[in-house]
């Protein structure tokens, strides 16, 4: 029993982070090899439907197990924290009756190992539906026991497919705020650079934005454009969301250190980094001082709304300036050396020439 805990506390653990960082949850990696491995796809699934009508998906899932495999799917509910973003996954409470609206064309199923299965899952939504309806579609073992309003037993081994439900009717607000754009120094001496860029969902629907940061030097011609939400993942309503993005395109630049294919930390558990030298990059050496402008957009359902930041910081490798500025005196010692000699070389030469 101890063991089971161990397990549910991992994968619940394992659960929340995939779906905090894009509203998914990829396969898990478990390493014994009578547990259930799988990959679902896609990840997530955005649905739009009329009130009244209904609308199919299929979820394909693969088998990365080493055995045949009797599954079974169960649906949860999920939100997110009003206060950080993150993901609260439920079972299903008093009043849901958005359950009933899923069927799946294979609600248990056996699939071998390496094998792809389609599961189609059909949401018939009734007139009276609005806005927006937050599916955990988990895919479990058969014969797995699931105690009521146990969660954490239904997610032991298994793993889900996030479906995001739309009810397009009047009323639904699309509307994101920016709270937040920054950059995690003023200063560098190296890259990476880290930017954060927090927003927050003040609507009644789900918001999907897009966006790019670019970065000039000196107000000059871009050197570098970020990408913002690449994997399109959704701001839920009345919760706020923060996207982390670095810029590493750099020469030296930090990165993390790795020993025997692990990354390391120090006593306090922070990662420790190293400088990486690729000679290659040498024309990327990052210096002086730059600006990054953010432009994200989300659509509101009749157009698309901008959102725009700025952020200034340096990088000054003063490292590499001290010892360029020391080889420069050398070299301007050994130069004024080198003319003093030839002055006096000639300042003899002429003086010779006079006395003749």
């Amino acid at each position: 029993m101890k063991n089971l805990a161990d397990y549910l506390k991992k994968l619940k653990f394992l659960f929340l982070a995939a779906v905090i960082f894009g509203l998914s949850f990829p396969a898990l990696a478990q390493t014994p090899a009578d547990e259930l491995r799988l990959t679902t796809s896609p990840l997530p699934i955005n649905l739009k439907v009329a009130p009244g009508s209904s609308i199919s998906t299929a979820i394909k899932i693969k088998n990365d197990g080493n055995q045949t495999e009797n599954l079974k799917i169960s649906v949860m509910k999920f939100k997110a924290d009003p206060v950080t973003g993150a993901t609260i996954l439920a079972d299903r409470a008093a009043g849901d009756s958005y359950f009933d609206w899923v069927t799946f064309s294979d609600p248990t199923f056996s699939i071998d190992p390496g094998e792809w299965k389609t599961v189609t899952a059909t949401f018939s939504v009734p007139s009276t539906a609005a806005f927006d309806y937050y599916y955990a579609i988990v895919f479990f073992r058969a014969d797995q026991t699931v105690k009521p309003g146990d969660r954490q037993t239904v997610l032991n081994g298994g793993t889900a497919t996030m479906v995001l439900l739309t009810a397009d009717a009047p009323g639904a607000v699309k509307q994101l705020q920016l709270d937040q754009f920054t950059v995690n120094k003023n200063i560098f001496e190296f890259l990476p650079a880290t930017f954060d860029v927090k927003l927050q969902n003040t609507g009644n629907v789900h918001v999907i934005p897009q966006g790019n940061i670019f970065i000039s030097k000196d107000g000059q011609k871009d050197v570098a454009t970020l990408d913002v939400n690449s994997s399109l993942g959704s701001i839920l309503p009345d919760s706020p969301r923060t996207y982390s993005v670095d810029w590493a395109d750099g020469f030296p630049v930090y990165v993390p250190k790795i020993v025997n294919g692990s990354q390391v930390d120090d006593a306090k558990g922070n990662l420790i980094q190293e400088l990486k030298w690729d000679w290659a990059n040498a024309s990327k050496l990052r210096w002086g001082k730059y600006t990054a402008k953010l432009l994200m957009v989300y659509d509101d359902g009749t157009r698309d709304v901008p959102m725009e930041g700025t952020v200034t910081f340096w990088v000054i490798p003063w490292r590499l300036l001290g010892g360029g500025l020391i080889v420069l005196i050398f070299v301007l010692i050994g130069l004024k050396s080198t003319l003093y000699n030839w002055y006096k070389k000639i300042s003899l030469f002429f003086a010779k020439d006079k006395v003749k």
